[in-house]
């Protein structure tokens, strides 16, 4: 494969082989751990948001490996994973082995945001390699150990909310109603989320009052983890609004199929799904922009979003050499939400509401600035949700390869033998591995003969000259 697709990256790491007599063996190599990407993945990732979601999940084959991945996401949502490796387990040698490899070849960045679970071989791996990334947690996860912890559902899902900082705020669209006896018909209800650090340390003083005389309290077991590393509204923007790993899972089920064959199919198979999804999202991309289209179709949903809901709102103050205005919201006398104030910043790329700098797109409150003083709010909308970006991601082709059986690859200078210690043990009763000899021989015998006619190969219940009486009797005289 490295030889027939240019600029494909290949890292295999092997062990000595030793035979039964514990002699070293020059011409045999035992296999360990194997990393791989290819040259469009490391090129698409420069394009892609500055996040990568990294997991693991099991082969199925004859021995217990894992396949560790690495998954980036273009502006759209849509995913492209980056990296590939098989090893041993997920202890912190073959966790830096991955960082290292992944480091070096693909995410050549600083300042990337990387989610996980909180693997104790992944955190010791990025301590260890000092790696200039910044480590967040996956909010599922966080939920699951806590609730291992507690043992209490409500507090796990006051804990994911927390975390996502969710403040469910219904906002109703008034239009002229289409009945005489209504003045008013309530169309569209709008829910959404603010990432407010006052709401998040309100929220946790009352977990906490609800959690007294817990052991371990709640202060002391969240102390594992800075807050930035699991709650988004100390996030400043890093994760891009990504709480979780499902973009890593996504693929782990896409590969489901292939993780039972041997490591040369996992590994081929990867290069043609990705060859595959290349070709079909750069179609996708090219059609958008032949249509006239600048942002990608999640964008253009929530600006649209947006500047319905910025018709609720008021601009009250404004600062133009500070570039700073005082948005109000008007959301409904009949939903007994009183007016509430937010200041945007735009030179900074602040809003109160902290949808702005976490997102990268303009919330309710910017348009609504933008739109009273007739300012350019695309402008305020990050490049990687372009779909000229979009398009540089995808538009990396991959060659298109012979059939295997015409290509001409040279004898290895040694033999690849797979580590017997991580065989998997086979369901049912174990073989016997002892060698036999002569005593183990058995003697010949005279076949088995029915008891009634003495014909060879059945038995008296199969017997065609045997009745049901015969058994009764026989049983009845035992008796």
């Amino acid at each position: 494969m490295v030889e027939y697709v240019p600029e494909t990256v290949v890292d295999l790491q092997m062990l000595p082989y030793r035979g039964p007599n514990g002699e070293l063996e020059l011409g045999k190599k035992v296999f360990r751990r194997l990393f791989w990407t290819f040259d469009p993945c490391v090129r698409a990732f420069s394009h892609c948001k500055p996040v990568v979601q990294v997991d693991g999940t099991w082969l199925y084959g004859k021995y217990t490996q894992i396949l560790l991945i690495a998954v980036a996401q273009d502006g759209n949502g849509n995913v492209l994973p980056i990296a590939f490796a098989i090893v041993e387990l997920e202890n912190p040698e073959s966790w830096a082995y991955f960082i290292r490899n992944l480091r070096r070849h693909v995410v050549r960045q600083d300042n990337i945001c990387i989610i996980s679970d909180r693997s104790k071989g992944l955190i010791a791996a990025i301590r260890q390699l000092e790696v200039p990334w910044r480590s967040i947690y996956c909010i599922r996860h966080i939920a699951v150990n806590f609730h291992n912890e507690y043992k209490n559902k409500d507090w796990r899902k006051r804990i994911v909310n927390m975390g996502k900082n969710i403040v469910f705020k219904f906002v109703f669209v008034i239009i002229s109603s289409p009945f005489p006896n209504f003045n008013a018909f309530y169309r569209n209800i709008y829910i959404w989320y603010e990432l407010e650090p006052h709401r998040f340390r309100h929220k946790l003083a009352r977990l906490e009052t609800n959690m007294a005389g817990c052991k371990p309290s709640l202060t002391q077991w969240l102390s594992r983890m800075e807050p930035w590393q699991w709650a988004q509204c100390f996030d400043e923007g890093y994760r891009y609004g990504y709480m979780t790993t499902n973009l890593v899972e996504a693929v782990n089920s896409v590969l489901r199929h292939t993780r039972h064959l041997p490591i040369s199919s996992v590994f081929s198979a990867t290069f043609y799904r990705l060859a595959t999804l290349m070709s079909k999202m750069g179609l996708k991309q090219a059609k958008q922009l032949e249509a006239g289209h600048v942002y990608v179709k999640k964008i253009r949903d929530a600006m649209k979003d947006n500047t319905q809901r910025a018709r609720l709102m008021n601009v009250e103050l404004y600062f133009r050499n500070l570039e700073t205005i005082r948005v109000t919201e008007y959301i409904s006398r009949r939903s007994g939400i009183s007016p509430r104030s937010y200041r945007v910043d735009l030179r900074n790329r602040r809003c109160e509401c902290g949808m702005f700098q976490a997102l990268r797109y303009p919330c309710a409150h910017v348009v609504t600035a933008c739109a009273t003083y007739s300012l350019n709010v695309e402008q305020y909308i990050d490049d990687v949700y372009t779909l000229e970006h979009t398009l540089r991601i995808w538009g990396n082709e991959f060659p298109i390869l012979r059939d295997i059986s015409t290509w001409e690859v040279q004898s290895p200078a040694f033999e690849m033998l797979p580590d017997r210690s991580l065989r998997r043990r086979v369901k049912g009763r174990p073989t016997i591995a002892r060698i036999q000899n002569d005593m183990d021989v058995r003697e010949q015998v005279d076949p088995k003969r029915c008891t009634i006619c003495r014909t060879v190969g059945q038995n008296r219940s199969k017997c065609p000259n045997g009745n049901v009486s015969t058994g009764q009797s026989s049983r009845s005289e035992r008796n």
